[in-house]
């Protein structure tokens, strides 16, 4: 049968990420949704892109029509609970399709912006609708990539210390994420996506420079000077937004709080998950100044 997948955010990161697994497949066809459809770049013949929004419920009736899957995913802010939703009714109202919702391997204590999320996901659990949770541990993308300016002079800072990360590639999530998508008997499960090995930023570090042709050394500062610098260089506009947008991801990871590492992405998948050097090896050109 051919499975019919909505993917609600085709131009984030996940999305995105999961569409580009699943291009000229014959065996799914692909529904990329988007606010803009100027905006979405990708092409395929298994491809069709809708215009809806998720802060406009109405929209989504119709292209959630005739579908047996659903991506469900929303941006980190305040309206996360009502944005999905909005997406899992709509999904409920036209069916019974598969929701595939990402959720996160960290531990982030009770942040605001989870307990949003974790709403959402109740509602999903108690509507009747079949699911499986996707739950990456830090990415690699979003984790290291932050790092590139400062990693093509040499350096990365931080306050992790030597808390360790099982940083995961965005590539393993989208393909454990295409395979629930593509494959049977994932409903109900929750696959925690890691890397091969927690690594510490130290340990990040020597694998920069084992890669580059420079070496990169790892600065650990105390939270005090990281949010000055946070504040002084990274655009950030207060202490509030630094803490949302970088201190509880990186105290995250100095507590011991993302150190979880599984071997779901090779369970799943078949094929081993990729190592914080194997990553740098391959997008090397991104950090040579």
């Amino acid at each position: 049968m051919t499975k019919r997948l909505l993917v609600n955010t085709g131009n984030g990161m996940f999305g995105r990420a999961l569409i580009e697994q699943l291009l000229d497949r014959e065996d799914v066809e692909v529904r990329a949704m988007v606010r803009d459809r100027s905006k979405f770049p990708l092409t395929g013949g298994n491809l069709v892109v809708v215009e809806a929004d998720m802060d406009d419920p109405p929209s989504l009736e119709p292209v959630t029509r005739d579908i047996t899957h659903a991506f469900v995913t929303s941006p980190m802010d305040e309206h996360i609970t009502e944005r999905e939703i909005a997406m899992f009714d709509a999904c409920r109202a036209n069916g019974n399709p598969q929701i595939i919702s990402i959720a996160g391997a960290v531990d982030h204590a009770g942040d605001h912006l989870v307990s949003l999320h974790d709403a959402a996901r109740a509602h999903l659990m108690a509507s009747g609708l079949p699911w499986t949770i996707v739950s990456p541990n830090s990415v690699m993308e979003t984790s290291l990539m932050s790092f590139k300016d400062q990693i093509a002079m040499g350096q990365m800072f931080g306050v992790s210390g030597d808390g360790r990360i099982g940083l995961v590639a965005l590539e393993d999530v989208a393909r454990v994420m295409a395979e629930v998508v593509v494959g049977e008997g994932h409903e109900g499960k929750n696959y925690y996506c890691t890397g091969p090995a927690a690594v510490s930023l130290g340990e990040v570090a020597e694998a920069f420079t084992r890669v580059l042709p420079h070496p990169v050394q790892y600065v650990n500062m105390t939270d005090e000077d990281f949010i000055q610098m946070l504040l002084d260089y990274a655009g950030f506009k207060s202490k509030e937004e630094a803490e949302i947008g970088v201190m509880c991801h990186l105290r995250a990871w100095r507590e011991g709080r993302a150190s979880m590492v599984t071997d779901t992405v090779q369970k799943v998948t078949g094929q081993d998950a990729m190592s914080v050097e194997d990553w740098i090896s391959e997008e090397r050109d991104v950090f040579v100044r």
